[in-house]
């Protein structure tokens, strides 16, 4: 896969541990945020790892086409064509917390991301100001579990990239890996794997989809970002 890859980074690479593990708060977000990084990370030896911290079961709660069981089936489905796409095999650690609840399982997760994460390892988790609850709260639980074992932590915006909100802060560094074409190209297949999250699984307003095509765009602009310190 290393000739769809670039390793050219804006305003520089931030530092790469000997192991990236990518917390997902739903099946797709490791896609749409680091399927770059994730594949960059393959080509130059080091291992993937992907933290699922729930199965995105609730996308579709109010629906009556779809139950929360079949959500679940149908995801971890996706995920796994989807990574098939991208080429990559990496380990997937299903953590099964209750989706849309994240917040109240904190330190539960980051227990968890701090035995899977030791020092050394570089994070990957949802920026803290994502602008969606279980997003932020999986940030905030790999912050603290990056500073408890010594990880290297990456924020990396998903929605705040469609709110145009993504901004490093005081002391933070942002970096961006620039995607090339073809990389692009093949990005957009394996998100295209997340049907679920794309298309109505009915006609009534409540069967989705859950990311609007103008939100997708925005998401995949070719870059993905990472706000680090």
């Amino acid at each position: 896969m290393t000739d769809v890859l670039t390793t050219r980074w804006t305003d520089g690479a931030p530092p790469l541990g000997d192991a990236l593990v990518v917390v997902a708060p739903h099946p797709d977000d490791e896609v749409i945020a680091a399927a770059g990084l994730m594949s960059w990370c393959t080509s130059v030896g080091v291992p993937v790892r992907v933290v699922a911290v729930t199965d995105g079961e609730m996308s579709h709660a109010r629906s009556l086409r779809i139950t929360p069981d079949e959500v679940r089936v149908r995801r971890i489905a996706e995920r796994a064509a989807a990574l098939l796409v991208l080429g990559l095999a990496p380990a997937v650690d299903r953590l099964c917390v209750p989706d849309g609840q994240i917040g109240r399982h904190e330190r539960r997760l980051a227990d968890a991301i701090a035995e899977l994460a030791p020092a050394g390892a570089t994070v990957v988790a949802p920026w803290r100001h994502d602008r969606h609850p279980d997003h932020e709260a999986t940030g905030r639980a790999a912050a603290v579990a990056a500073r408890r074992t010594g990880a290297t932590l990456w924020e990396v915006p998903i929605w705040a990239k469609v709110a145009r909100t993504v901004a490093p802060g005081p002391g933070r560094r942002h970096s961006q890996l620039v995607l090339e074409p073809a990389m692009v190209g093949l990005k957009a297949r394996s998100v295209g794997c997340f049907g679920s999250q794309l298309t109505a699984v009915g006609p009534d307003p409540l069967d989705g989809p859950v990311v609007h095509p103008h939100e997708l765009a925005a998401m995949l602009d070719g870059h993905e970002a990472v706000l680090w310190r």
